[in-house]
């Protein structure tokens, strides 16, 4: 049957598949992390500015 992965491949594909969700989601933590750490640091900055 064409189209449908068997054997060890479709474990491989399932490895495959949570590794490239896993690397997603640390990316996108990573990215807000760093979104939020420089949003904290311009509202100290403003906060500083303000008194």
């Amino acid at each position: 049957m064409t189209g449908v992965i068997s054997g060890g491949g479709q474990w491989a594909y399932v490895a495959a598949a949570y590794a490239l969700t896993a690397l997603s989601t640390g990316a996108v933590l990573w990215h807000s992390w760093r979104a939020m750490r420089k949003a904290e640091k311009r509202s100290d900055a403003l906060r500083r500015n303000r008194t």
